[in-house]
C-alpha cells in the first residue's frame, strides 16, 4: 500500500515569532511561589499550547509524550533552549539557567494518521550541595510557548511545506550570577548541550 501525504483540508501557518501568551506577571511572586506556580502549571501549559497549535494538523491527531529514553533513529529531532529555573530538593538552593534544554523527537505514522512528539527536559546539579542529582528544570510559561512554537514550525516544514519557517531564539530577561557549569548540566554530560539550536 503506497501511504501519500494528506495535507489538512483547512490553511494552516507558521507561529508568528511574537506569538505569546496572556502575560502572567511572574515578578511579584516570591520565590517559593514562583517555584510552586511553575511546578503546578508546567504540565498544563506544555500540553495545553501542544494541543491549540497541533490541532492545525487535522486530520493527522499529534500527541505530547515526556520521556527519558530517546526513541529510534527513524524519528526526527529538534532540539531547544531556554530560561528555566532550578531549586534543589537537598539543601534548598534556587538558581536560573539561560541554557535549559529541551529535546523533541517527533513522527508522523501516515497510515494512522497520528503523530507523536516526544520530549525530554534536562536537568542540573546543585553547585552548593553538589549530591549529584539533577534538579528538574521549572519552566517559564513563555518560554513553553516559544519552544512548542519551534518544534510546531519545525513539524510544518518536514511534514507540510512549511517553507524556511521562524524559529524564535529569545529568551525571557535575566542575568545569571554564574556561567554555565558544563560539569553540573546533564546535557552537557551527555554532549548535548553544545548547539544552542539543531535540527536533523
Amino acid at each position: 500500500m503506497i501511504m501519500t501525504n494528506t495535507l489538512p483540508a483547512v490553511p494552516i501557518s507558521p507561529v508568528s515569532p511574537t506569538l505569546s501568551l496572556s502575560p502572567i506577571d511572574l515578578s511579584k511572586c516570591s520565590e517559593s511561589e514562583l517555584g510552586l506556580f511553575l511546578s503546578q502549571r508546567m504540565e498544563l501549559v506544555w500540553h495545553g499550547e501542544f494541543d491549540r497549535l497541533f490541532a492545525q494538523y487535522f486530520p493527522h491527531a499529534w500527541y505530547l509524550v515526556p520521556t527519558f529514553c530517546p526513541p529510534t533513529d527513524r524519528w526526527r529531532v529538534f532540539k531547544d533552549s531556554a530560561k528555566v529555573r532550578f531549586s534543589c530538593q537537598e539543601c534548598g538552593h534556587g538558581w536560573t539557567s539561560m541554557k535549559g534544554r529541551v529535546i523533541f523527537w517527533f513522527h508522523l505514522n501516515y497510515s494512522t494518521n497520528s503523530g507523536y512528539v516526544m520530549f525530554k527536559l534536562y536537568g542540573q546539579q546543585c553547585q552548593k550541595c553538589k549530591n549529584g542529582n539533577y534538579e528538574h528544570a521549572m519552566w517559564y510559561p513563555e518560554e513553553v510557548v516559544k519552544v512548542i512554537g519551534n518544534v510546531y514550525n519545525r513539524v510544518g516544514q518536514i511534514f507540510y511545506g512549511f517553507v524556511r519557517p521562524p524559529l524564535r531564539i529569545d529568551r525571557r530577561q535575566g542575568k545569571p550570577r554564574n556561567q554555565h557549569n558544563a560539569e553540573l548540566c546533564q546535557a552537557c554530560k551527555e554532549g548535548l548541550c553544545k548547539e544552542e539550536w539543531s535540527f536533523s
